[in-house]
């Protein structure tokens, strides 16, 4: 098989060489060219065919692994491994990441980065439903785990009384779990689902390269009764942004439709 050659020092685009050359194998991995536990070509053999180092095969190879498309075992080789996803549910709002991360085999934790006191934005102010302009929060960055790769960044708001009063045991464990554990009955979220481009800090947070897609899921999770009206005393618990990685990640949704417009369409079609 032969593969396009970069040239040295950088590649085309200005990235470095082991970036470009892991997303060429990425490639040839995805379009089924090199099929699940087939074993790569060698590291001698990769440079030769890239007209690289074995230095910058290695990286390259690093950077595939850390992404979970191939695993290296020592004196047999470099193979694919099996591609799939860890599954979160858009179904019910209110998911526990480290349950559905046990469900699916894997073991969870928990890397806290940041957990200061701020001010609260506009934004953050409105979904805490804070009055005060000059409210404070606690704000929080921590990376969840499946066993040992890193697969999302958490940021997390808590109003100022739940930070204060469960900070160390915010910092130690999952989000919704903690703040359940602690006798903050978690019962209704409202939430959204974006993309982003890996930024340069979030490709080093989540060992990606720059500019790959990024899941966003957008929370406020709230404790109380709810209502139907304008919400009634439920009150938010917290806010906040999980950034996954979408070679890892994705989120599902089974839904049951029964509208009667589309009865009606169908008998009259």
């Amino acid at each position: 098989m032969t593969l396009s050659m970069v040239s040295i020092g950088l590649a085309a685009d200005g990235q470095p060489l082991h970036i470009a050359i892991s997303k060429q194998l990425k490639e040839k991995i995805e379009t089924g060219a090199y099929e699940p536990g087939e074993r790569l070509p060698s590291e001698f053999d990769l440079g030769v065919m890239f007209g690289v180092s074995r230095t910058t095969i290695r990286k390259a190879i690093a950077n595939l692994t850390q992404q979970g498309f191939v695993t290296t075992q020592r004196g047999r080789g470099i193979f694919v491994t099996e591609q799939h996803k860890i599954s979160f549910s858009m179904a019910n709002p209110l998911t526990f990441f480290d349950v559905a991360l046990k469900q699916q085999g894997y073991e969870g934790r928990v890397q806290s980065l940041r957990f200061q006191l701020t001010q609260a934005t506009a934004e953050v102010a409105r979904k805490l439903h804070l009055t005060d302009k000059t409210a404070e929060v606690y704000r929080q960055e921590k990376i969840y785990y499946a066993d040992d790769t890193p697969i999302a960044l958490d940021v997390v708001y808590y109003p100022k009384a739940i930070g204060a009063a469960l900070g160390d045991q915010l910092q130690q464990g999952f989000t919704y779990s903690t703040l359940v554990r602690q006798g903050i009955l978690l019962n209704a979220a409202k939430v959204s689902l974006d993309s982003i481009p890996a930024t340069y800090e979030l490709s080093e947070y989540l060992s990606v390269p720059l500019g790959m897609p990024l899941l966003v899921f957008n929370y406020v999770a709230y404790q109380g009764t709810p209502r139907r009206d304008s919400g009634g005393n439920r009150q938010p618990a917290v806010c906040g942004k999980t950034l996954s990685r979408s070679d890892w990640t994705c989120y599902t949704a089974e839904i049951e439709v029964d509208h009667p417009e589309l009865n009606f369409l169908a008998e009259n079609s």
